[in-house]
Parts: C-alpha cells; structure tokens; sequence
C-alpha cells in the first residue's frame, strides 16, 4: 500500500526591509497566532572559508548566514544581520538598491522563521515584500530571483528547499493605504489624500485623489541624511554605531544620553563633547526639518497648506516621521489633517519591540495579504491585529493599486507558482 504524502505547511510571509531594522511578521495559515521576527539591516559578503567562524548557537537573528547560487555557476554567501556587523564589518549599505540586497536578507528571514516557529525543513510559502515605489519597476526581477533561490539555499542547519507558492512585492505604503481605505469606506473615494512615508533610509509619497492613485516619488531623504550631516560637524561619530539613531531620538527626552556617544574618558572632556553634540544634533535636526519640509513642498500636486479642504488628509507613516512629528503637526497646521500612521494599532507586545511606527505599514498589509492568500485557498481568515480595522475583513477585491507612472501592488493574488 502507498504511503500518502505528508501535507505541506502554508506559511505566509510579510517583509519590510528597512533601512535599520528588517521586520518580517509570519503566520501559519489557519493558524491565529503569528509572530513578529526582527533582524539588523547589516550584510556582508563573505568567503565559505568564513564560515567557520560563525557561531552555531544562540538566537537565529544573531548569528544568520546564507548561501545561494548566483547567476553563474558559483555560490554567494552573505553574513546577515548583527552577525554581518559584529563579526564581518557589515553595515546597511543604504546607497544601494533595497530590492539588490534583498535576496540574502529574505532567505536569512525564511530560516529564521524556520528556527523560531519550530517548523518543518520543506513548507509552502507565500511571500510578500516591501520595497520604494521607486524600485518597483526591478520587482520582477526580484520576484525571479527569490523564486530560484528559495528551492536550494544554505543555512546554519544545512540546505533548505521550500516551494514557493506565491511571490508578492508592493510598494512601501500600501499596508496603511489599505487600511485607511477600509476604515473609510465609502467615504475614502470623498478624500483627497497625501500618503508620507519617512523612515530611516528613505522618504516616499504618493498622492490619492478620488480614489485615484497618482504616481509616486522615492527619495533619498530618509533619517540617515541627518546623520551624515551630524557625523560631519562631530568628529569621532561613527554613522554605522548601531546605537547612534536611538540615543538620538531618546535626547529628544532626556538630553544627558547624549553623553554616551563621547568617547573620551576624562570627566571634564565628556562635558565639553556633550554640550558640542548637543547643538549639533539640534542644528543637523533643524537642517533636516527644513530639507523635508522642502520635499513636501516639491511633490507634484501636494497640498497647499493656505487652500485645504476638510476633505483634505495627510497619512504620516514611518519612525523617522514620528521623530518629527511636533514639526511636521506644524507644518500642516492650517486645517489639514494628519492621520498618524494611518490609524493603524499594532499589538503591545510587539509595538514594545519596535514601536508601532516602525511596524504598521508591514502590520497592516500582512493583514491583507494573509486574508487574500485564505481567500485563494479557501481558508477561514484569521486577524493578526483585531484593531488594526474597523470593517469585516479586507477588501480584496480593492488591493489592487491601478499603476500609472510609478507602480503599485499587483492586481490580484498572483497565481500559484508550480
């Protein structure tokens, strides 16, 4: 008598590459529980021989590594995430495009989900990922490269080889877009609406009219500009300290943080580099207020601030926009309104991760593509975050975001890859 083959597992896999932190948010399908998996930005490319100085034991986002081959013949290895920036000089490489270093960081990602939800060596996956509207156009060639590399790769635990079932790459934004459109419902189509994504790396927006997508713009305005800026009027700052952007968000709270980021030894000359520090960080934030409250003045068809309409909303998402939260509330002062983060609530236990700032955007579109992957396999759809709506479930019939110039989240489910 035959034997039956065992059933796969469905996992479903939401990731937002950031500029500082990689957020995956992965659940079983039909399963409710789902869980929050973050890792360092950091990669390096390494030797095999490396290899061996790699830790073998320990938490899976410390010590990630992956192998895969390349468009030749020979095997790429990559050190991933803080096992990239502690043992081999990696850092976030942010002049390069997000979706160049994305196959490594996905895979390191699909073996750590592997690692902390227990789960078999082969599964199905359903894979959606985050990237600038400005890279969509290379989603494609995205999309071919995960699916080859997803069917043999190396991992800490060996090789690895799951199916993938279906790959999805939206621009960033589109969690919180949809989730904005299901809370408003009918009304959404009554809106004129101005979406702000500003994170560590990048700055995006994208205007809605109507209902009406209108081409997007990426720039390269995200925190780190004010880092560099910072670094050059301090010496001795290094931009790739993987603390640096903490300890400058929490002086905003309590000033005296500051003082970590002298190295000197001497009381006196600690004293001398805090009070230096701090007008530097408060002239680099000042800078960088101005440059992106000229970016929002030059996007096509944004807002003028001394003409709005109570129809009028901007939609802030993104931790360095709620950094500058207090001036950009002023900026739009004049009677718009500003949806924070588009609404979206993301669990405490994960918010006290992070911050639901960091995590909405790819909060809100595991949500939807959860439910238009249940949909497509008939599965009773479960909620990642029972506040993160206000209507019944997501729309699916509505993800789709209708490209124009500048592309948006595919039409439908993509089909299933065979």
């Amino acid at each position: 008598m035959k034997k039956e083959k065992a059933q796969l597992k469905d996992i479903v896999m939401t990731a937002d590459m950031g500029g500082s932190k990689t957020k995956i948010v992965v659940q079983e399908l039909g399963n409710k529980e789902h869980s929050l998996l973050l890792m360092d930005s950091s990669l390096a490319d390494i030797g095999k021989a490396s290899l061996d100085l790699a830790p073998t034991e320990g938490r899976s986002s410390d010590r990630a590594w992956v192998g895969y081959k390349g468009e030749g013949e020979e095997y790429l290895y990559y050190a991933v995430g803080a096992l990239a920036r502690n043992r081999f000089g990696g850092f976030s490489q942010l002049h390069e495009l997000k979706y160049e270093l994305a196959l490594p960081k996905i895979l390191a990602a699909i073996w750590s989900a592997r690692v902390e939800l227990e789960l078999p060596a082969k599964f199905n996956l359903y894979l959606c990922v985050l990237l600038p509207a400005g890279e969509m156009r290379d989603k494609d060639i995205l999309k071919s490269r995960l699916i080859d590399a997803v069917q043999s790769f190396e991992t800490p635990d060996g090789k690895m080889g799951i199916k993938m079932r279906s790959c999805e790459v939206s621009p960033e934004g589109s969690g919180i877009y949809h989730h904005r459109k299901n809370v408003l419902s009918d009304e959404f189509n009554e809106r004129r609406q101005l979406y702000v994504m500003v994170g560590y790396r990048n700055a995006s927006a994208f205007i809605v009219r109507g209902g009406v997508i209108e081409p997007g713009i990426t720039s390269d305005l995200g925190m780190s500009w004010m880092l560099d800026y910072l670094t050059k009027r301090v010496s001795g700052l290094d931009k790739n300290n993987p603390n640096l952007v903490e300890i400058i968000v929490n002086s905003a709270h309590s000033p005296e943080v500051l003082k970590k980021l002298s190295r000197k030894r001497r009381k006196e000359d600690i004293e001398t580099d805090y009070e230096l520090i701090t007008n530097a960080v408060a002239a680099s934030r000042d800078e960088y207020v101005r440059l992106v409250v000229r970016w929002l003045k030059s996007i096509p068809g944004e807002f003028d601030v001394n003409a709005v309409c109570p129809q009028d909303e901007v939609v802030m998402c993104g931790g360095t926009a709620e950094y500058l939260r207090g001036e950009l509330d002023k900026y739009y002062s004049d009677g718009t309104e500003i949806v924070w983060h588009g609404g979206v609530s993301v669990p405490s236990e994960y918010e006290s991760k992070l911050g639901s700032s960091r995590l909405a955007d790819v909060w809100a579109l595991h949500e939807v593509f959860y439910k238009l992957v249940a949909a497509r396999l008939n599965v009773a759809a479960s909620k990642p975050n029972a506040d993160a709506s206000k209507g019944d479930g997501a729309d699916t019939k509505n993800f789709v975001l209708q490209p124009r110039r500048v592309e948006r989240p595919a039409g439908t489910l993509p089909p299933i890859v065979s």
